[in-house]
């Protein structure tokens, strides 16, 4: 690996950071070998640390010349690997230090932030390295790549790229939606209730939001169903899912359910939508983005 970092010079948003990343280090591949990657990039250390102050923290000097990557101990592997890559962000990124002192302090709230209308400049970086921890943990290329093997969207495929890759099942299924060409959706749940849900491009727009319930219908019938079990598609009625107008674009709607523990639960809503010749122009920008 030869990269460093005065040949990422110049790019100045996450998306410009990793495609410069990508094009300069093309034999990468999943998992990103992060540490050996921040090494390379001026990271002198990623150290494991017995705090209940913050997940992650970034330590420099005013000008970045170098780094030290501090990461809360006890994380699982995926969120260890984007707690530093979330780091890794804030150091890249040409944004001034915090006021206060050389570092950054990031909760788990703000490792967790994917969009923000606040105009308050700290909550815009953590968006912005939670977008490159992202990006760079996840290459879109690389996600397509394995998306174009797969005949039709399943949730297994989600639960192996999350392994594969090293990230959360929350955040491939975030990658998997907005990447994906089909009309889907795939939804985090916990006690019955939506936490998130991200779409594809092509997927109409729940009415079911965040803290409402999950349609009795896509939960599975059987509750003993272990940690672990994904059920089959299942046939549902999109009225439950959504807003009238919606609904009538769908010819048909499945649903796939990951049991996990502490009552979180892993949905994938897969459409198959009437030939129409336009879509739906509410909300139209909004729903076409993708959530990545």
């Amino acid at each position: 690996m030869k990269l460093s970092r005065l040949d990422l010079d110049g790019a100045g948003s996450p998306e410009a950071l990793v495609a410069r990343i990508l094009k300069l280090e093309p034999g990468l591949v999943v998992p990103i070998p992060l540490e050996a990657l921040s090494g390379q990039l001026d990271i002198v250390e990623i150290a494991d640390l017995e705090t209940q102050g913050f997940e992650a923290a970034l330590l420099t000097d005013d000008v970045k010349s170098q780094g030290a990557i501090l990461v809360a101990k006890g994380q699982s592997r995926a969120r260890r690997r984007f707690s530093i890559a979330h780091e890794l962000g804030h150091f890249l990124m040409p944004s001034p230090m915090p006021p206060a002192s050389g570092q950054f302090l990031c909760s788990a709230q703000q490792l967790l932030s994917i969009a923000t209308k606040d105009q308050n400049r700290s909550a815009r970086m953590e968006v912005e390295a939670n977008r490159f921890a992202s990006l760079l943990l996840m290459p879109p290329p690389l996600v397509r790549a394995r998306l174009r093997d797969a005949r039709r969207p399943r949730l297994e495929q989600i639960v192996e790229m999350a392994e594969a890759f090293g990230v959360s099942r929350d955040a491939m299924g975030r990658a998997y939606a907005a990447h994906h060409d089909e009309p889907i959706a795939a939804l985090i749940g916990r006690h019955g209730k939506v936490l998130r849900s991200y779409h594809s491009r092509t997927m109409p727009w729940l009415s079911v939001r965040s803290g409402k319930a999950i349609p009795r219908q896509s939960m599975a019938a059987n509750p003993t169903l272990p940690i672990g079990a994904i059920t089959e598609p299942a046939d549902v009625d999109a009225d439950h899912w959504f807003e009238d107008r919606a609904a009538r674009q769908l010819s048909a709607l499945t649903v796939q359910m990951l049991v996990q523990r502490e009552g979180f639960t892993t949905h994938l809503l897969h459409a198959e939508l009437r030939g129409t010749d336009e879509p739906d122009e509410t909300d139209l920008a909004e729903r076409w983005r993708p959530r990545f």
